[in-house]
C-alpha cells in the first residue's frame, strides 16, 4: 500500500517525461521485482498447502479407526461396570 501510494505520489508530482524521473523508474523496478517476489511465495504457498492436503488425507482413515476405537472403549461401561475407567 505505502509502495502503491509513493508511485501514485511521483507520478501525479511528475514534470515533463516520466521517463526521465530516476526515483520513479527506480521504485516501479523496486515495486516490480516486490510482485514478483510475492508470486513466488504464493506459489511456494500453494504448492505446500497440496502436499499438507494430501498428508492429511492419507492419515484420513486412521482417524476413523481411532475413533471407533474410542467410542467403542468408552461404551465398555455399559456392557459391564468392571470396564468403567
Amino acid at each position: 500500500k505505502k509502495m502503491e501510494d509513493h508511485i501514485l505520489l511521483l507520478m501525479s508530482s511528475a514534470q515533463g517525461n516520466i521517463l526521465d524521473d530516476e526515483e520513479l523508474i527506480d521504485t516501479l523496478s523496486a515495486s516490480k521485482a516486490t510482485s514478483v517476489e510475492i508470486v513466488m511465495k504464493m506459489e511456494e504457498a500453494r504448492r505446500t498447502e497440496a502436499e499438507i492436503d494430501v498428508t492429511r488425507e492419507v492419515y484420513r482413515s486412521v482417524s476413523v479407526h481411532a475413533s471407533v476405537l474410542f467410542f467403542c472403549i468408552s461404551d465398555l461401561g455399559m456392557v459391564d461396570p468392571m470396564y468403567q475407567y
